[in-house]
């Protein structure tokens, strides 16, 4: 065995004690104090990892480190047990002791000791602003920590029964046990034990020592590392809860999560600030929750993945390897968390989970590695052929980003998936790769009359160019779903007026409501009560004017009249053939704009994404689950972008660009 192998084989091995031990469950064996020791010999590992090429530093921590291993082992074997759990923890140690020994022995080679990312020469560090950023401050090796379920306490003795009195057989013995205890009562009051004693005098009182003056008015002073440690799990609570609050919501803007983001990469350099001792601590507040934490488990995460360093990554997928990835809520939490952490280690971590046997792992990895921009097409098509539904779910996901070219075999296998989540992720996976397969999908579902399935009919308006209005003609005719009345708003053809009007007229709430959407987005007329019938500026009539971002009003009348009014007035400056947004002939600037809108919804940036996509012909990276700080640059990439083909766009607003 090499060195190389041998220390990663100890290391592989200890990592599987420490979290062997959450499956002890007897509670005689000295769980608690195994732990630390199993820890601290991890943490030996590091050290020698960390000293490639000083053999003798080496030596003295992998020594160190054989030391703790055997005292976990010695506490472990001193109690009798025939727990499974217990009996399995002992030869885990005895597989990692004999490893150790191997690897004492022989030292790490220069060019094979793994690096450490954090050698060399160190900057200041510096405050994170509005995005994570890897800290690389001057600290110690982290100890290794794992969150352990409550141990029951362990059957104490029943204390010794008290001695029976003599039983009482006659009236002789009853007389003598009356007159002992009369006896007994004289004496009692003739000391006069009734009687209080009097508190001794002030003046008799000694003066209390100014240590003792200030332990009564103040209490006891706490240490330094108590106060940091309550400064840092203030943090970290607050770093869970600015997770949840900055994740994408339907109904909540996507630039509202900016100042969250703001507090929460602060609370991420306060932590750090905190010292390394508090770190595997904070770990430890995972105990403390009676149900798992998915957004405690994020912040853990998180904060790992922020700190450089293979002993914070190994940390952070320390604790993954404790949650139950099976509850969608702590999948959400440990995809999110390692897709936005900055540390570079992530994707090498994470790819091996593609071939592992959990059905959460694969997901978790595929999804990951989309977000993060490093999954390739190979490795989303293996995820399609997945048995596994939330496999393929998540590979469908992740065609749109993957790196190289998905094959049209893929696609097509994605799009006519019977699951709609499956069939909604290829449609927008194929646009965004401005795949004519995607469109055709959207086109015949929308003709049949499927257009609300996997929001068909709204990929279709973005996508298709004046064709498209074949297919929104049959889905009318075949009764006009509520997602196909939305979907005529982002088609822009002002040819679906009269059908939008007839069905706000009507009687049926969720077509009514659709249907005034696709009035507002087509026209930007912002119609209420209070005004019904706006006057504009010459230079500034509907269908006429430059555009410029519609007035936001809460209450939109659905009258029917009324915005059968206004278009009976202004109709007359619309010009056929033409695709409208707002009252304006379409640009690609009108979709960046509500990509970049701060009111914008999570459902509005997507197609808006799509549309630029698929009618400019970009391919420019965008998360839009990332932070806001990152998407606007990327939306500078997109602006470029946008602006220098500005003079290729036909003035009618159906060009679109697929790839040849």
């Amino acid at each position: 065995m090499s060195g190389r192998v041998g220390i990663q084989t100890v290391q592989a091995l200890l990592d599987e004690a420490l979290l062997g031990l959450r499956a002890v469950a007897d509670p005689a064996l000295p769980v608690r104090q195994a732990e630390e020791q199993l820890a601290l010999a991890l943490r030996e590992v590091y050290e020698a990892s960390a000293a490639r090429g000083d053999w003798a530093t080496q030596r003295e921590s992998l020594k160190a480190m054989a030391a703790h291993l055997h005292m976990a082992a010695t506490l472990l074997a001193q109690v009798p047990t025939a727990d499974p759990g217990g009996i399995a923890e002992l030869d885990l140690i005895q597989q990692a002791m004999k490893a150790a020994i191997r690897a004492v022995g022989e030292p790490l080679a220069e060019d094979e000791a793994r690096p450490e990312e954090r050698a060399g020469v160190r900057e200041p560090v510096r405050a994170s602003l509005r995005e994570p950023r890897l800290l690389d401050p001057e600290r110690e090796v982290l100890l290794p920590a794992i969150p352990l379920p409550e141990l029951p306490e362990p059957e104490a003795s029943p204390p010794p029964a008290p001695e029976a009195p003599p039983p009482v057989t006659t009236p002789a013995q009853l007389d003598a046990l009356l007159a002992a205890a009369q006896a007994r009562l004289a004496a009692f009051e003739a000391a006069g034990e009734d009687t209080p004693k009097e508190a001794p005098a002030e003046e008799d009182r000694p003066a209390a020592t100014d240590d003792e003056a200030l332990h009564f008015h103040f209490g006891t002073a706490k240490q330094e590392q108590e106060v940091l440690l309550g400064h840092a799990r203030t943090c970290m609570e607050d770093l869970g809860m600015f997770g949840l609050m900055r994740r994408p919501h339907p109904l909540t803007a996507w630039w509202n999560g900016e100042r969250t983001e703001r507090r929460l990469v602060r609370r991420v350099d306060a932590i750090v600030a905190c010292g390394p001792q508090v770190l595997p601590r904070l770990v430890k507040m995972l105990e403390e929750r009676p149900e798992p934490d998915p957004e405690l488990t994020w912040a853990n995460l998180f904060l790992f993945g922020s700190l450089a360093g293979q002993d914070a990554l190994d940390q952070a997928l320390r604790i993954i390897r404790t949650v139950e990835l099976d509850d969608p809520k702590m999948a959400e939490a440990v995809t999110d968390a390692l897709a936005l952490a900055p540390h570079p280690g992530i994707e090498g971590a994470v790819r091996p989970w593609l071939a592992a046997e959990g059905v959460a792992r694969r997901a978790i990895g595929l999804r990951v590695l989309a977000r993060r921009g490093a999954l390739s097409a190979a490795e989303a098509i293996r995820g399609l052929e997945d048995p596994e539904l939330e496999v393929v779910r998540a590979a469908s996901q992740g065609l749109g980003t993957t790196q190289g070219d998905a094959p049209h075999e893929a696609l097509t296998y994605a799009l006519r998936h019977e699951d709609e989540e499956v069939v909604r992720a290829a449609l927008e996976s194929a646009l965004l790769r401005r795949s004519e397969t995607g469109l055709e999908r959207a086109y015949a579902l929308t003709q049949e009359g499927r257009g609300g399935f996997a929001d068909a009919a709204l990929f279709l308006a973005v996508a298709s160019d004046e064709n498209g209005a074949e297919a929104f003609r049959a889905a009318l005719a075949a009764g006009g779903a509520p997602t196909v009345l939305r979907a005529l708003g982002w088609f822009g053809s002002l040819e679906f007026m009269d059908a939008l009007l007839k069905h706000l007229a009507g009687e049926e709430p969720e077509a009514k409501a659709a249907a005034l959407e696709a009035l507002q987005r087509l026209t930007g007329a912002s119609l209420t009560e209070d005004l019904p019938d706006p006057e504009y500026p010459r230079e500034a009539q509907p269908f006429l004017r430059a555009f410029e971002p519609p007035r936001l009003v809460p209450d939109l009348t659905d009258k029917a009249p009324i915005w059968s009014a206004w278009w009976s007035k202004h109709d007359r400056n619309a010009k056929a053939g033409t695709r409208y947004r707002f009252g304006h002939v379409w640009s690609p600037r009108i979709s960046l704009w509500e990509l970049e809108s701060q009111d914008a919804l999570p459902a509005q940036r997507r197609l808006a994404h799509v549309e630029l996509a698929v009618r400019t012909g970009g391919a420019i990276p965008l998360d839009r689950g990332d932070f806001v700080a990152r998407q606007l640059t990327q939306l500078e990439a997109w602006k470029t972008h946008v602006e220098a083909g500005a003079r290729r766009s036909k003035a009618d607003g159906w060009a679109t660009r697929y790839a040849r």
